[in-house]
């Protein structure tokens, strides 16, 4: 705990002990009850009161009885005494004074002057000087707020000038030109689009129907939070999120132990397999004991099959080939520069179906953690994330679904740039997100703990429980979206909040 940290909790306490906290400042109490160290505070305060209250008043110097008596006699004797006598006898002045007044009583009033002609003057002053010629541009308000900047002794603003008159036609310019563009782009990718249409509605076909519930849940109740987090739509958001996680989760697993996805490699099938066989910058050989249940899906490769090859589902060939095979569906590949374009890639995509993406991702995790710790912003989004969970959660989770969502849409139509390129800044946001969430985690371990330099040890404990979930499949899934989405969230609305006052408050 720092000693600026450590002011704004006694402020906080001597606050509470006033009766002068706000609604906010309750709710940001509340939460801090939780941490030990605030707990700590508090009671030394509450003790430290009491051995105060316990504590006799202090005692005179020395006795005050004699000044006392020495007061009284003097009182006593200062009203015994006798008034002194007048130095002179004033009845005859007042007897002369009366006198006069009844003199002066007697006298008339003065004769008082008629206001009649004054006041017709002034009105015939005032409709003469209100019949005036027209000013060309009125001056009063200019006039008056001069008038009045200076008697508060301050310079007045200059008037705005008039507003110019619109012209709508560079917005129509620009907006025709983007609408144009966009159609060209929609008509020359419509090929790719409508094969990658298909292919996602074969590959959704084979999952349960309760994860498009739970996505869609999972979505409407994080843009409810984001929209009006009051606390009965965070209480309500936080079954929400819990439901649509029994929805999704499991079946995504199942469809991922399954089904796998190989980058850049050909992939050769002997077997049988009993989810989806989905290749990208690589072929796939389908031998004659190969069994697949789902269905066959190549990016920027070839599907070659084999005659005694079966396939339950269709066999799609995105931007590649499937010789011999009549009922496969194929889009051509590019030529030109597009061709140039994706073959480069080739050799990154084979690097990224190599890697050990357990370790990389550890590495990266902790890259980003480590950074965060160096600026200081760690202890700032730790303690945002633990204030609001459920908004910073429901904000991570729009994030991710506006990088992934477009990023699988490029993908399935043939646009690898692009779809490399947000993928990319998924993977990036949810390994910053996770090193947030892991910080957080570990931090809570360490003063549960009680352990010196919760802030380092922290880190270090939250990494080790990530290097854990990260070797069992089903917890990794489920840290991986749950922790990378809780972080980005805290990320985002620290960074809303900061542009807005940098407000602690949820």
């Amino acid at each position: 705990m720092g000693t600026a940290e450590r002011g704004d909790w006694l402020d906080l306490l001597r606050r509470e002990a006033d009766g002068e906290l706000t609604g906010a400042e309750r709710a940001q109490v509340a939460a801090l009850s939780h941490d030990p160290e605030f707990g700590r505070l508090r009671a030394s305060l509450t003790h430290a009161e009491t051995l105060l209250r316990m504590l006799e008043p202090p005692r005179p110097a020395h006795s005050l009885a004699p000044d006392l008596a020495s007061e009284i006699a003097w009182s006593a004797h200062l009203t015994a005494g006798a008034l002194p006598a007048p130095s002179r006898r004033i009845a005859a002045e007042v007897a002369r004074e009366v006198g006069l007044s009844a003199r002066l009583g007697t006298l008339p009033p003065p004769a008082t002057r008629s206001v009649a002609p004054a006041v017709a003057s002034e009105v015939a002053w005032s409709a003469a000087l209100r019949s005036g010629p027209v000013l060309p541009g009125s001056l009063a308000a200019a006039v008056t707020a001069r008038i009045g900047a200076d008697a508060r002794g301050a310079v007045p603003t200059p008037s705005a000038p008039p507003p110019r008159p619109h012209n709508p036609a560079p917005t129509l310019l620009v907006g025709g030109l983007l609408v144009g563009l966009t159609l060209l782009g929609v008509t020359e990718a419509w090929p790719g689009l409508a094969a990658g249409a298909d292919v996602l509605q074969g590959l959704v076909a084979g999952l349960s129907p309760l994860v498009g519930l739970g996505m869609g849940l999972l979505l409407l109740v994080s843009a409810l939070i984001v929209w009006k987090p009051t606390p009965a739509v965070q209480r309500l958001g936080a079954g929400g999120f819990v439901l649509s996680a029994a929805l999704t989760l499991p079946p995504l697993y199942q469809a991922a132990q399954h089904s796998g996805i190989t980058l850049g490699q050909t992939r050769t099938v002997g077997g049988p397999v009993a989810g989806n066989v989905i290749v990208v910058g690589g072929d796939v050989r389908l031998l004659p004991g190969a069994r697949v249940e789902g269905e066959v899906v190549t990016l920027f490769g070839d599907v070659r099959r084999a005659p005694g090859a079966e396939v339950r589902g269709q066999v799609h060939a995105l931007l590649g080939r499937a010789p011999g095979d009549a009922t496969a569906q194929q889009t051509p590949p590019p030529t030109g520069l597009g061709l140039a374009t994706a073959s480069a890639f080739r050799p990154l995509l084979g690097w990224l179906g190599g890697a050990a993406w357990g370790p990389v991702f550890l590495a990266l995790t902790a890259g980003a953690l480590g950074l965060l710790f160096v600026t200081g912003a760690a202890p700032l989004l730790a303690r945002r994330q633990r204030h609001a969970p459920l908004r910073t959660l429901a904000l991570g989770v729009l994030a991710l679904a506006a990088l992934i969502g477009p990023a699988l849409a490029l993908a399935l139509s043939g646009l690898l740039v692009p779809s490399l390129f947000a993928l990319a800044a998924a993977f990036l946001l949810i390994a910053t997100g996770l090193s947030v969430s892991a910080y957080d985690a570990g931090r809570v371990l360490a003063c549960r703990f009680r352990l010196p330099q919760p802030d380092a040890v922290g880190s270090v404990l939250g990494l080790g429980v990530l290097a854990l979930c990260l070797a069992v499949p089903p917890l990794a899934l489920v840290v991986a979206l749950v922790g990378g989405a809780w972080g980005a969230g805290t990320l985002l609305l620290t960074r809303g909040g900061a542009d807005a006052g940098r407000s602690l408050t949820a």
